[in-house]
């Protein structure tokens, strides 16, 4: 009973967190997740099971093929083994007196002392010639050494009595000199990490005294495998390795891999103890099974495909109740803040629908909140941009003018006071607009200051259309922009410094140009500050740059909306301008106009 009640309580569990995964999803997507599941189920079987056979027959044939290859390829080199022990054989039990003479004759020789010594080598030089006509396919290399290791036989040329390289020699001593019956194997030199010979060796004795007479020497060259081994198949890896397991010949690339990931065949020479092996990657078989998987895949594809398109337009039935929720979702979303469902009947719908229409009513209150919280934000964001535009320069100007006048007990200096005094006003009531016309005259006064502050004669003209007068403005709008002309532009101290500012009405913008002749700027400086007044480059790589004319840029944007600008550009002859463009509605409003508290 306790054991049925776990299994229960097991059940009970993954049924909860199963509903509770597809909890997540819409009743569409739940309808649709299990026809695509009932139908997924035998699709994985059938292609598992499809791909593991088909996989399976086109490994077995590759294996069979390459087993088929080696054991031809083994045949051939019994063959040429078979030819090399005929001529070992030759030599170390022949019974012809004169071969014996000559190898008796010459088993200390050094050099070509006399002529006894050329004959004998002549001797011997015949019969090789004779016996390499065995081993023409396989480019044998034969060569006889007597025991002062001089070569007194070869076949391909080799100089007679040179001596042997010391590698050559170091690979020969490990011989064993007892073996007198059979063939001994050993690589000499090193081509691709194999041998770039693989030789034979038999030791000659005497029949009379079995004295050690000569050694025979004869070498497979490394491309007589290669071209034994090339199967014309790149993916296939062929190796043959004698009996201590040392490389003989490889063809192919050999890289180390897991069994299970290669098809590897094994053939066993029995004469010499090699063994003669094959890998092929099992990933070069892919190409195979894919031509008898896709058949199957596509018969299995067209059966979900069927069944798949069945599955939605049930689902979409099913699912037509919830589409017409949706709808109504999209059109709020769109804007329609007025939509609401018509709930019918008492089923999950309707109890759906009155739930939604609840909904609806407390967004719109939020909407309504939100949008309240925004204009109030708006106007923080404007009285902050004002306070940051705010210029400093005031108490710096009357600590100057101060500092000059209790130093030259000059009191002629009023003008520059009263000016003085009449920005001060200016900033008082910072929060009300002005007209552009009264705007240029405070701007005057600024630049008297200024210009007595950095002793600078600086001229100041405004040129203003009639229409343009009495178009109200915000107050300190344009004097960040004279600010920059005097103190960026007038650095250098020119000799005589001219600002000049122009208004025009150009349809229903306001255009008011700022210039200056002072040092300028080059072209790329004034596109990154194009750049910057637009918003297009981040203010947090230049917190303490143009601080000015990017709020004032900021300013037109907030007040006047996107077609509010300010730009710069070179002027002719030397100098900046900077042009501000601003909406009217005619020729006194400026459009939208600042609001009386939005600068405070």
């Amino acid at each position: 009973m306790d054991y049925n009640r776990d299994v229960n309580s097991i059940l009970q569990d993954k049924d909860g967190y199963i509903m509770k995964w597809l909890s997540r999803f819409s009743f569409h997507r739940r309808l649709q997740f299990s026809f695509l599941i009932l139908i997924l189920l035998p699709f994985i079987v059938v292609t598992f099971w499809s791909y593991t056979s088909v996989r399976q027959n086109v490994s077995d044939k590759i294996t069979r093929s390459n087993e088929e290859t080696l054991t031809v390829i083994a045949n051939q080199i019994e063959k040429t083994v078979d030819s090399i022990s005929f001529v070992s054989v030759y030599f170390s039990e022949t019974y012809d007196p004169e071969v014996l003479e000559s190898l008796r004759y010459l088993k200390d020789a050094e050099n070509f002392g006399n002529y006894e010594v050329y004959s004998h080598y002549a001797k011997l030089k015949s019969m090789a010639n004779i016996l390499s006509v065995q081993s023409l396919d396989a480019d044998l290399k034969i060569m006889m050494v007597n025991r002062e290791n001089k070569i007194i036989m070869g076949n391909l040329d080799l100089p007679v009595f040179s001596a042997m390289p010391e590698r050559f020699l170091q690979e020969s001593s490990k011989l064993d000199k007892s073996e007198k019956t059979v063939l001994q194997w050993f690589p000499v030199g090193v081509v691709n990490s194999a041998p770039e010979y693989y030789y034979a060796a038999r030791f000659i004795t005497d029949p009379r005294n079995h004295e050690q007479l000569a050694t025979l020497f004869i070498g497979i060259p490394n491309h007589y495998f290669l071209n034994l081994l090339d199967t014309r198949n790149p993916a296939n890896s062929l190796s043959l390795l004698d009996k201590q397991g040392r490389m003989i010949a490889i063809k192919g690339e050999s890289k180390p891999s897991a069994v299970e990931n290669m098809l590897v065949s094994e053939v066993q020479i029995p004469k010499v103890g090699w063994q003669l092996s094959s890998q092929t990657p099992r990933s070069s078989i892919d190409s195979h099974i894919n031509s008898e998987f896709l058949v199957s895949t596509s018969l299995v594809g067209l059966f979900f495909l069927a069944f798949l398109i069945l599955s939605m337009l049930w689902a979409g039935y099913m699912n037509k109740p919830i589409s017409l929720l949706r709808t109504s979702i999209k059109q709020y979303v769109g804007g329609n803040r007025d939509v609401r469902i018509q709930v019918k009947g008492k089923d999950e719908v309707a109890v759906l629908s009155a739930a939604f229409n609840q909904m609806l009513d407390d967004i719109n209150q939020l909407l309504q909140q939100v949008e309240s919280e925004q204009e109030v934000k708006r106007v923080l964001e404007l009285q902050a941009l004002a306070a940051q535009i705010r210029p400093h320069f005031l108490l710096n100007t009357l600590n100057s003018i101060k500092v000059d006048l209790l130093l030259a007990g000059d009191h002629s200096h009023g003008s520059m006071i009263d000016s003085l005094m009449k920005l001060l006003r200016v900033y008082i009531h910072v929060d009300k607009p002005l007209e552009l016309a009264e705007e240029c005259k405070v701007l005057g006064s600024y630049v008297e200051v200024m210009q007595i502050r950095n002793r600078l004669d600086i001229s100041f003209d405004c040129l203003l259309g009639s229409e343009t007068e009495s178009i109200m403005l915000p107050r300190l709008l344009l004097q960040p922009v004279v600010e920059n002309a005097i103190s960026h532009g007038f650095s250098a101290r020119p000799t005589h410094p001219v600002i000049t500012l122009e208004a025009a009405l150009m349809n229903d913008m306001l255009e008011i140009r700022i210039g200056d002749n002072g040092r300028g700027m080059t072209e790329d400086k004034i596109n990154r500050l194009n750049r910057r007044l637009l918003g297009a480059d981040d203010e947090s790589l230049r917190p303490d740059k143009g601080v000015g004319l990017i709020n004032t840029a900021r300013r037109l944007q907030v007040l006047y909306g996107y077609r509010a600008r300010l730009s710069a550009e070179a002027r002719t002859g030397g100098g900046m301008i900077f042009t501000l463009c601003i909406p009217v509605t005619n020729a006194k409003e400026v459009v939208p106009y600042d609001d009386f508290n939005a600068d405070r």
